[in-house]
């Protein structure tokens, strides 16, 4: 009889361990309640200017309130519950996204893709349950997501039309791109036209950046020289300074035309341009002044010996008259 026993909890430990290893579960059976909770929920969800903007989530709700009142209490269980919630997840994120979207901020617009892709996170999720997927729920609401993406593109479209700084503009050009692509068939070729945008004017800012950087380089280099002249000859440190200026000019002037932060960053060396070019020019004009005192005396001495010359030579004159 023991040994009889044993052999029975063997058996029934066995058959627990084949069970807990078997890759599917035993049904969960619902209840007629837990239907009435599911149906009150969908049912309080009352979103009127959500659903008269996109109509595709009232149809996406109204699918899945008849979907659950056609199930037998028995057939509406836990896993139906974590779909139906996934769904009014959704919807309260989409109605905060378009809240969002409502702004004229740029900040509050990538708040909003944010949440779309949180959304969309959400629909694939919801694509997993069999119900759901059966009845095209998931395939209900996309279209709303790919709407709001699409008129997300025309908004940072028009951003990066209007925008004057260049960096900032190809950012909303990718923007606009990337959402003409979540957008669907019916604006990838504005995607791939955005997408070109960007990329040009992505060229032409990294070709000038250099071309500016360069400018830089020489500008700093022709300060150094004009700081610490070379050449002992005169004027070749103020040469030097005037390069630098222009150089500098040249640099600023790119940054200029595409309004980069960037202009603030070298302000200093415009400081220090200024302040080594005063102090040439002074010292340059102490020279000249000394080189015309030195000329004025000169000058001095000159007119003076001649003029001098110029009475001996009239009482000379004068002299010889009287002889005669």
């Amino acid at each position: 009889m023991k040994n009889h026993n044993v052999v029975i909890l063997m058996a029934v430990t066995l058959i627990i361990i084949i069970l807990n290893t078997l890759p599917f579960s035993i049904p969960i059976r619902g209840s007629a309640e837990l239907k009435r909770e599911i149906l009150e929920d969908l049912i309080s969800v009352d979103k009127p200017e959500l659903f008269d903007e996109y109509g595709e989530l009232y149809l996406a709700k109204e699918k899945s309130q008849a979907v659950i009142q056609g199930m037998e209490g028995w057939q509406v269980t836990t896993n139906t519950k974590e779909w139906v919630d996934l769904l009014l997840e959704l919807i309260a994120d989409f109605e905060e996204m378009v809240e969002l979207s409502k702004s004229s901020a740029p900040s509050d617009h990538l708040e909003a893709l944010a949440i779309a892709e949180s959304i969309n996170s959400t629909l694939i999720k919801i694509s997993h349950y069999e119900t759901a997927k059966e009845n095209e729920i998931p395939m209900l609401a996309e279209p709303a997501l790919k709407r709001f993406y699409r008129s997300e593109g025309i908004f940072f479209e028009n951003l990066s039309r209007n925008e004057q700084e260049t960096r900032v503009k190809i950012e909303y050009e990718k923007i606009s791109s990337s959402s003409y692509k979540e957008g669907g068939l019916y604006t990838i070729r504005d995607a791939s036209r955005m997408e070109f945008e960007a990329r040009k004017d992505e060229w032409i800012y990294t070709r000038d950046m250099d071309r500016a950087s360069e400018y830089l380089n020489a500008t700093r280099l022709h300060l150094e020289h004009a700081r610490n002249p070379a050449s002992g000859f005169f004027g070749s440190a103020l040469m030097e300074i005037i390069k630098a200026k222009d150089s500098f000019e040249a640099a600023t002037s790119i940054y200029a035309k595409h309004k980069d932060r960037e202009l603030q960053n070298v302000a200093g060396i415009q400081a220090d341009i200024r302040a080594v070019y005063l102090k040439l020019m002074l010292e340059t004009l102490k020279v000249i002044g000394i080189y015309l005192l030195i000329l004025s005396f000169f000058t001095f001495i000159i007119w003076r010996d001649f003029n001098r010359w110029s009475g001996d030579l009239d009482d000379t004159r004068l002299g010889e008259e009287l002889i005669v």
